[in-house]
């Protein structure tokens, strides 16, 4: 009987936490300063194994198979965002594959969750959990997805994950995805701006988090009072702030329903989060060879607009940028939606 991918990704997650009752979103003001952390700043440092049990307390929700998948990003110029982020420190939170590694290194992140819809997502980051630490450079690991070591890269896997629930499968997604993945990481590895494998220093800090047991991926819908619930608890019991969120295009396929926003309201944020997605609208900028606007939103802001203006759906913080004949918009493909954008919507929208 043929298994869904549902059914097979079950199979990859280390542990299924129980349905949590909402939370109210916490506040860092009655965190104990001078208490240690829980999640040390430091990524080379290993998590305790009371510290990686919480990080990983996240389920694997079992998505239904979306019939289009991501191993690969097809975003190119994060470094429109380098600015916004850099040295934030706190946890990353967000959705995709390698893009993550990039915007989690410039921030300096001392935790990194994902959570995707697309099941095989956290299944590629399983693969990386793998390779990254056993490659001591961005070339090794390119390398390890060259056609030529695909045999030498399966058997690697399989023995790094022999015993383990789903580790045949992991090696398969390997042996079907590499030849489009090693294109796409030479590309990485190429770029005339930093990414995680054209900067040693980024790919050291990635390695770093792998190594610590600080990367925990995971197949889930945002919507659902489901993972990206469970990482808001988890950052709130290591006492971590989660300082970048990063949605990539996914809210332009969703409304903000009533557990996306409690699920925005659970992660731990403070006044210096940042909230990164992109969008393609007519009549908007896009970095050469590319059809992706790049937005930065402070936290508080996205807050503030679905509290107080009833914003129902993503596309309203385009309108916003796009008022007053696109006077807000950022001519180098990149846009800030902050407290200077007034708020346009007006309930009718």
């Amino acid at each position: 009987m043929k298994r869904t991918w549902a059914a097979l990704l079950l199979l990859l997650a280390p542990s299924m936490a129980q349905a949590q009752p909402n939370l109210p979103r916490p506040s860092w003001l009655r965190l104990d300063a001078a208490a240690p952390a829980r999640v040390p700043a430091d990524p080379s440092v290993a998590l305790s194994p009371d510290a990686r049990r919480i990080a990983n307390d996240v389920p694997d929700e079992g998505t239904p198979d979306p019939g289009e998948h991501y191993p690969i990003s097809n975003e190119f110029s994060h470094d429109l965002w380098f600015e916004h982020i850099r040295d934030l420190g706190g946890a990353f939170v967000g959705v995709g594959t390698d893009q993550c590694y990039t915007l989690a290194a410039v921030q300096n992140a001392s935790m990194l969750w994902v959570v995707d819809f697309d099941p095989l997502v956290p299944v590629v980051h399983r693969i990386y959990s793998v390779l990254v630490p056993a490659s001591d450079g961005p070339q090794a690991l390119v390398d390890r997805f060259d056609p030529e070591n695909e045999d030498a890269t399966a058997r690697l896997l399989g023995e790094a994950l022999e015993g383990q629930d789903g580790a045949d499968f992991v090696v398969r997604a390997y042996r079907r995805n590499h030849r489009r993945m090693h294109g796409y990481l030479g590309r990485v590895l190429r770029a005339d701006h930093d990414t995680w494998l054209s900067s040693e220093a980024l790919y050291a800090r990635v390695r770093a988090l792998f190594t610590s047991g600080r990367v925990v991926a995971r197949n889930g819908d945002v919507t659902a009072d489901g993972a990206l619930r469970a990482v808001g608890r988890a950052a709130t019991t290591l006492e971590v702030p989660v300082r970048v969120v990063y949605f990539s295009n996914a809210e332009q396929f969703f409304p903000y329903r009533e557990d996306f926003r409690l699920n925005v309201q659970a992660l731990p944020t403070d006044d210096r989060t940042i909230v990164l997605r992109t969008f393609r609208e007519a009549g908007v900028p896009y970095p050469p060879g590319e059809r992706w606007h790049y937005m930065v939103q402070p936290m508080t802001d996205m807050q503030a607009r679905m509290e107080e203006n009833g914003y129902r759906h993503s596309r309203q913080f385009v309108r916003d940028l796009m008022q007053r004949g696109g006077r807000f918009l950022g001519e180098n493909a990149v846009s800030v939606l902050d407290s200077r954008v007034p708020r346009r919507f007006d309930g009718n929208d």
